[in-house]
C-alpha cells in the first residue's frame, strides 16, 4: 500500500510539469467543454410536484396514474375569493363573480381556432354560477346551474332572490366549505386542469363518435340547464356538454399519461392571474388561489429567482472570505473561476439530459461552490505555505500537489460516495440530487487538479504575510489551540463524550415529517393563502379513494353504496382525520332521490331497492352525464371518493390514512364474498406525501449506513491501519450526532431537505480528517513523535481546514435567506455540522491519537 501511495504522490507531483508542456491543448479542451455545456443550462427546469418524487415503476406512482387515467386529472386551482363587503351574495359580489366566471369560461372568444392559449389547460370551471343543483317536478329531474343567468337585478329588487340563494346554498349538503363559507364571506371557484392527465392514446369505437375538444369561439363550461323526463333517452344536447368520452362510446384506457412540461405551469398561472387582475373583479373580490398548479408555478419561478439571489450572495461572500484569508486577487479570481465552470458543467449536463430537478438544485450549486472552493483553498493554502518557506513557484507547486493531490482525490471520492448513497432513496428528486451532486464534486476535483496549476502559472498569489514577516491570523489562532488535544487528551475526550450523551438524547426526539406548504416561509402570500383556505373553507389537502369492484354494474348494488357512505361518514365525523368534506356517487344518489321525492329531507338516503337505485342512477346520468363520468366508470365497476382535508404533514397524514385503511378493511370485508377481486386504494396528494415519510425514514438509514461503511473502508485502506480508521471515524460521526441531536431538541423534523445533511456532512467532514491524517502520517515518518506530528499537522493542514470550514459554514448560512424553510433548516444545521467537524478535527482527533498511541508502527516519542 505504501508503494501505491508513493506512486500516486509522485504522479501528482509531476502533474504541473506535464500540464505545462501541453497547456494549449488542455486549455482548448476546457474552453470547448465549457462552451458546449453552457448551451444546455437554459434547458434546466424545476419540478416540485409530489408525483415527480416517485419513479415511474414505483407501485405508488402506478396506482396514482391508474386513478387519473380512469377519472381524469386531479390537479385543481382552487380560487377562494373574499367579498370586500363581507357578503358574497351582495349585488356587487355576485356581479363580479358572474363576470369572472364567464371571463374564464369564454376565454377563447375572439381567439383564432388554431391559436393555443395557456388557459387551454382548463377542463372545467365550477362556482356558484354553474354548480349543478338537482330539482324534480313530477317524473322530471332537473339539473340546473345554481345561479346561471338568473342573477339578481338591482340592489333592492334582488334582495329576496339573493337571500334565497344564500339559504339554498348553505342548506345544500355539498356546497358549504367548497363553494361558500359558513358565514358567506368567502366563496370558492374550482378549476380542474389537464396537467399530467392527458392520455397518450384515445381511440373511440366505430360509430360512437369521437369527441373533440371544444373549438375556439364558445364556452366550454356552459351554464345551461338540462332536464330529462324519466322515460327520455339521451338527447343530443346532453352529449354536447360532455368534455371527454361521449355517452355510449368506449375509449381505450391509457396505461400511460403524458407528462406535462413543468414550464407550462408558469404560463398558465400568468394567464389566469391576468384574468383575475381585472379591476371589474378586484374592486369587489380578493383572490387567494391555491392548488398544485399554483405551487408548481411558485416553485418553478421562485426557486430560480431564489437560486440566483442566494448564489450571488454566496459567491460575494466567498470572494470576501477569500480576500480576507489570502489578501491576493489571484487567490480570489482562480477559485471563483473554478467553481463557476463547475456549476456550468453540472447544470449543462442536467439541461442537455432534460431532467427536471427539484429545489435541491440550489444545494447542488452550493456544493459545486463549496467543494470547488475547498479543493482550491487546500492547494492555494499549501502553495502559500511552501512559498512562505522560501521555495520557488515551481517547487512550491510541485510540493503542494505531492502533499495535497492525493488528499483532494480521496476527499472528493469520499464526498461523492456519501452523495451517491442518496441514489438508494426511492424518491426521484433525492436520488437525482445524489447523482448530480456527486458529479459536481468530481468536476470540481478535475478542474482543481488539471486547470488550477496552469492558472497559477499565469498569475500566482503572493503571500502578504511573507512580505510582512508575520503569521496569518488563522495560523496564530491555531498555534494557541494546537497543544490542547495532545496535552489534555483525556479531558478533551471526556468533554466530547459528555456532549455526545446529551446530544444522543436529543437524537431520540428527532421526528421525520414533510409538509409541502409549511416549507414556504410565513408571511409570503402563498403561505397566507393556504392558511386562509384551511381556516375558512374546505381545506387544502386532497386525497382520493378508488373503489374497484372489477364487476360490471357493481356500483348499482345498494350494499356497495352503503359501505361507501359509511366510509365517508367515518372520515367526516372523526375529527382526528381532519377531513372536512367528502364527495362521491353516494352524494348525488341521495341528492337525486331527495329531489325526486319533493325535496323531503327524510329522503336524503340511498334507496335500498336495487331496482329503484338503478332508476335513480339512470335519471342522474341523463340529467348530469358530465359529473357522472367524474364519479363512476362507464360500466359502473369503479368509483371514486374525493376527500377535502386541512393541510397536514406526512406524520399526521400517515396516521390519518392508517385509520381510514383500517376502517376500509373492516367495512368492505363483507363485500368480498360477492366481489372477491375488490380493491379499495388510497391515492392522491395526501397519500403520496404520507408514503414519502416511510421512504425518507428508510432512506436515511440506508444512505447514511452505506456512506459510513464505504468511507470507513476507504479510511482503513488509505491509512493502512484499522486503529487509524477507527480514530478517523469518530470526528466524522460527532458532527452528525450534533446536527440531529440539536434538530431533536429544537423540534426541527427530518424531511426531504434535511435528509441530505448526513451523507453530505459525513462526506465533507471526512475531507478534513483525511487531510489531517495524511499530513500526520507523513510527519510521523519524519519526527517519530506523536505530539510533534500532530502539532505540525494542525499548523499545516489545520490552516486549510479552518479556511474551508469558515467559507463553507458562512456559505451554508446564506440559505437562511431562502423562502424555503427546508433549505433554511438545511443551511443552519449544515453550518453547525461543518464547524463541529472543524472543532472535532482540531481537538478530538489529536486527543484520540495520543490516547491510543497511533504511531503507524513507528517507534514514537510521546
Amino acid at each position: 500500500m505504501g508503494v501505491t501511495i508513493h506512486r500516486i504522490n509522485l504522479f501528482f507531483e509531476n502533474m504541473p510539469g506535464q500540464l505545462r508542456a501541453k497547456r494549449i491543448w488542455v486549455g482548448l479542451f476546457f474552453l470547448f467543454a465549457t462552451g458546449f455545456l453552457a448551451l444546455g443550462v437554459k434547458n434546466v427546469v424545476i419540478d416540485e410536484s409530489l408525483a415527480a418524487y416517485f419513479h415511474e415503476d414505483d407501485p405508488v406512482k402506478q396506482a396514482y396514474d391508474k386513478f387519473r387515467s380512469i377519472f381524469g386529472g386531479d390537479e385543481y386551482v382552487y380560487i377562494v375569493y373574499k367579498a370586500r363587503d363581507k357578503d358574497i351574495f351582495s349585488y356587487s359580489s355576485l356581479t363580479a363573480l358572474k363576470g369572472l366566471h364567464h371571463a374564464l369560461a369564454d376565454y377563447r372568444l375572439g381567439l383564432p381556432d388554431n391559436e393555443e392559449s395557456p388557459l387551454d389547460h382548463m377542463e372545467e370551471v365550477k362556482s356558484l354560477i354553474n354548480i349543478k343543483y338537482m330539482e324534480a317536478s313530477g317524473n322530471t329531474l332537473y339539473s340546473r346551474s345554481f345561479i346561471g343567468d338568473r342573477l339578481p337585478g338591482t340592489r333592492n329588487q334582488g334582495e329576496q332572490l339573493r337571500e334565497e340563494y344564500r339559504q339554498k346554498a348553505l342548506a345544500h349538503p355539498d356546497f358549504p366549505l367548497i363553494y361558500l363559507s359558513r358565514n358567506s364571506q368567502y366563496g370558492g371557484i374550482v378549476i380542474r386542469t389537464d396537467f399530467n392527465a392527458k392520455k397518450k392514446m384515445r381511440v373511440a369505437v366505430a360509430g360512437s363518435g369521437n369527441p373533440e375538444p371544444n373549438p375556439g369561439g364558445g364556452s366550454r363550461f356552459d351554464t345551461e340547464d338540462t332536464m330529462f323526463p324519466e322515460n327520455s333517452l339521451f338527447p343530443e344536447d346532453s352529449l354536447s356538454e360532455v368534455n371527454g368520452p361521449a355517452l355510449g362510446s368506449v375509449l381505450l384506457e391509457a396505461e400511460e399519461l403524458a407528462q406535462t412540461d413543468i414550464r407550462e405551469y408558469p404560463k398558465f398561472m400568468k394567464a389566469l392571474r391576468a384574468v383575475l387582475a381585472d379591476p371589474a373583479y378586484t374592486d369587489y373580490l380578493e383572490f387567494y388561489p391555491v392548488g398544485n398548479p399554483v405551487l408548481m408555478d411558485f416553485f418553478t419561478t421562485a426557486v430560480i429567482e431564489d437560486m440566483g439571489r442566494l448564489m450571488s450572495l454566496v459567491l460575494l461572500l466567498i470572494v470576501i472570505m477569500l480576500w480576507l484569508l489570502f489578501r491576493s486577487f489571484s487567490a480570489v479570481a482562480w477559485p471563483v473561476l473554478i467553481v463557476l465552470i463547475t456549476i456550468v458543467w453540472v447544470l449543462g449536463i442536467i439541461g442537455w439530459l432534460n431532467i427536471p430537478m427539484s429545489a435541491m438544485l440550489q444545494v447542488i450549486i452550493f456544493l459545486s461552490l463549496s467543494v470547488g472552493i475547498a479543493d482550491s483553498v487546500h492547494i492555494l493554502s499549501g502553495y502559500l505555505f511552501f512559498r512562505n518557506s522560501h521555495k520557488t513557484h515551481a517547487h512550491a507547486l510541485r510540493a503542494v500537489m505531492k502533499k495535497s493531490g492525493l488528499a483532494c482525490l480521496l476527499t472528493s471520492f469520499t464526498t461523492a460516495v456519501g452523495l451517491l448513497s442518496l441514489t438508494l432513496v426511492p424518491l426521484k428528486p433525492i436520488s437525482q440530487f445524489g447523482l448530480f451532486a456527486a458529479i459536481a464534486v468530481l468536476f470540481a476535483f478535475v478542474l482543481t487538479i488539471f486547470l488550477l496549476p496552469l492558472l497559477l502559472d499565469l498569475w500566482a498569489p503572493v503571500s502578504k504575510n511573507l512580505l510582512e514577516k508575520k503569521d496569518h491570523f488563522i495560523q496564530g489562532w491555531l498555534k494557541q489551540v494546537e497543544g490542547v488535544g495532545i496535552n489534555r487528551s483525556r479531558t478533551v475526550i471526556a468533554l466530547f463524550a459528555l456532549a455526545g450523551i446529551i446530544l444522543f438524547y436529543g437524537l431520540l426526539q428527532l421526528k421525520i415529517d414533510s409538509n409541502f406548504v409549511e416549507i414556504i416561509k410565513k408571511g409570503l402570500p402563498l403561505r397566507e393563502a393556504y392558511t386562509l383556505v384551511d381556516e375558512h373553507m374546505g381545506g387544502t389537502g386532497n386525497t382520493e379513494v378508488m373503489v374497484d369492484l372489477k364487476k360490471t354494474d357493481a356500483l348499482k348494488d345498494p350494499r356497495v353504496l352503503f359501505a361507501m357512505e359509511a366510509l365517508q361518514k367515518f372520515m367526516e365525523n372523526d375529527k382526528a382525520n381532519r377531513v372536512v368534506k367528502t364527495y362521491s356517487l353516494v352524494n348525488v344518489v341521495k341528492e337525486s332521490f331527495k329531489a325526486l321525492n319533493n325535496d323531503d329531507p327524510e329522503k336524503y338516503v340511498i334507496p335500498k331497492d336495487p331496482h329503484l337505485l338503478s332508476q335513480v342512477l339512470f335519471m342522474f346520468e341523463n340529467a348530469n352525464p358530465k359529473d357522472r363520468t367524474r364519479l363512476v366508470s362507464d360500466d359502473y365497476s369503479r368509483a371514486r371518493i374525493k376527500l377535502n382535508s386541512i393541510n397536514a404533514g406526512s406524520i399526521e397524514a400517515l396516521e390519518i390514512l392508517g385509520s381510514i385503511q383500517s376502517f376500509i378493511n373492516e367495512q368492505f370485508a363483507p363485500l368480498t364474498k360477492e366481489y372477491p377481486d375488490l380493491e379499495v386504494t388510497l391515492t392522491g396528494n395526501m397519500a403520496l406525501l404520507a408514503i414519502m415519510l416511510d421512504y425518507i425514514a428508510w432512506a436515511q438509514i440506508k444512505s447514511f449506513g452505506l456512506a459510513l461503511v464505504v468511507i470507513s473502508l476507504i479510511l482503513l485502506v488509505v491509512l493502512g491501519s484499522w486503529k487509524a480508521g477507527l480514530v478517523a471515524l469518530a470526528p466524522n460521526l460527532f458532527p452528525i450526532l450534533t446536527t440531529f441531536g440539536l434538530m431533536g431538541y429544537f423540534k426541527i423534523p427530518l424531511d426531504a431537505d434535511t435528509l441530505l445533511i448526513a451523507p453530505i456532512i459525513i462526506g465533507l467532514a471526512v475531507d478534513d480528517t483525511i487531510h489531517f491524517m495524511t499530513h500526520f502520517r507523513i510527519e510521523m515518518e519524519k519526527t517519530k513523535s506523536i505530539a510533534k506530528a500532530a502539532v505540525s499537522s494542525i499548523r499545516e493542514a489545520g490552516q486549510a481546514i479552518a479556511f474551508t470550514s469558515i467559507i463553507l459554514s458562512a456559505g451554508f448560512l446564506v440559505f437562511l435567506l431562502s423562502f424555503h424553510n427546508g433549505l433554511s433548516n438545511f443551511g443552519i444545521f449544515a453550518a453547525i455540522a461543518v464547524l463541529t467537524a472543524l472543532i472535532s478535527d482540531l481537538f478530538l482527533l489529536p486527543a484520540l491519537i495520543r490516547v491510543i498511541n497511533l504511531n503507524f508502527n513507528q517507534r514514537s516519542i510521546q
